[in-house]
């Protein structure tokens, strides 16, 4: 037993400040080097954190340098949960909605509660990407992609995901078009800070978590990406001539603007070309689902006296409407333009146990594009 005296420990990363919990959760899978983070679901709150439960630069450097860009663009400290994967497993394996040792195992443990996932392979030096532009385990990701955010759309714990377009021929020419998957899920984000083919997803991700919900990726007001080279395979964005062609094929991409520094996300492209063929609108609506399903937990079971025809009273209906407006706006004021929700009195209830509800969330507009003329006058009135 040690003499009596006082014990003091020293602590470090006070310094750092703390990103306020907004509205994400994130995961990122990523492929793991030792065994013992191979399908290992571990929480982190910092790179210093991260090293100190087995992600180091020597023991698995993938997945430090992934969680070193993620922390640095995050500037802060946050929650983030990390999920190594196998050498051996591709991405469309890790995303697969059968396999329990993929990202489905972080979201289950995380009780639903992960609503961002980005994810990223190193895989093995004789792997096969095939002979196109992008790695064919690509296409294969985003397709599993949506039946995992199906599943976890219809338990009301929506995710959005983020797969690194791996790029494996740089001189082939692309023929893929993320925004022609059906697939609002999902992005494809193309580019990297490394010149080895890699996408910076983690760049992506922590864009996300900084910021609110509404906010897109590359907002003007919120500056440049801490990256200081993008990369697309080995040749750095400013030497290609097709940037702008792979980002209207529906790739979350980059590019400089005009007059300002470093670079920025494009649009926040989805690989759809529906509601949801933009980021902020996918997130958005899953906020909400979120709000609705809390919001309405209480009343499950519960029974409402009818009308002598069948029908829901007006005030039960108004009551019900109100329960999910008032949720919505208190927790989304600045994030939507407006919210409606709408019950309707015709229902079977009685026969059926079941009571729709018609919930229409308007958006915020977005100056994705701003057309200015301006020209000479030879007088100003």
């Amino acid at each position: 037993m040690a003499f009596p005296g006082v014990n003091i420990s020293i602590s470090n990363g006070g310094l750092q400040q703390e990103i306020a919990v907004l509205d994400s959760v994130p995961c990122l899978a990523a492929t793991a080097q030792q065994t013992a983070n191979i399908h290992a679901v571990k929480q982190v709150y910092n790179l210093q954190d991260a090293e100190g439960k087995g992600y180091t630069e020597a023991a698995e450097p993938f997945i430090y340098n992934l969680l070193k860009e993620y922390y640095t663009e995050l500037a802060g400290k946050q929650l983030l949960y990390v999920y190594g994967t196998a050498e051996t497993e591709t991405m469309a394996d890790v995303l697969s909605v059968t396999n329990t040792n993929g990202i489905k195992k972080a979201l289950d443990e995380s009780n639903g509660d992960i609503n961002l996932v980005a994810i990223a392979r190193k895989p093995s030096s004789n792997y096969s990407a095939g002979l196109a532009f992008l790695d064919s385990d690509v296409s294969a990701a985003v397709t599993a992609a949506k039946t995992l955010a199906q599943e976890a759309q219809g338990k009301n714990t929506p995710i959005r995901i983020f797969v690194e377009g791996r790029v494996a021929n740089e001189a082939t020419a692309n023929t893929y078009s993320p925004k022609q998957q059906t697939n609002g899920y999902a992005a494809v984000v193309l580019g990297g800070t490394t010149n080895d083919g890699s996408a910076a997803v983690s760049l992506a991700l922590a864009r996300a978590v900084k910021y609110p919900a509404h906010v897109k990726l590359g907002n003007g007001q919120n500056g440049a990406l801490s990256a200081l080279q993008i990369y697309i395979g080995t040749s750095p964005i400013e030497d290609r001539q097709d940037m702008e062609t792979l980002h209207d094929a529906g790739f979350l991409t980059f590019h400089h603007r005009p007059g300002t520094a470093g670079y920025y996300f494009g649009r926040d492209n989805m690989c759809s070309v529906d509601d949801y063929k933009i980021l902020v609108h996918g997130r958005v609506i899953d906020k909400s689902q979120r709000i609705a399903a809390l919001a309405y937990l209480p009343y499950i079971e519960n029974s409402i006296v009818l009308e002598s025809n069948g029908n829901i009273p007006k005030v039960q209906a108004s009551y019900y409407e109100s329960v999910i407006d008032s949720a919505v706006r208190a927790q989304m004021s600045e994030q939507i333009s407006d919210v409606k929700v709408s019950v309707d009195t015709q229902q079977d209830i009685v026969n059926t146990s079941t009571m729709q509800v018609k919930v229409s969330i308007l958006p915020l507009g977005y100056l994705t594009w701003i057309n200015v003329v301006i020209g000479l006058t030879a007088n100003i009135e």
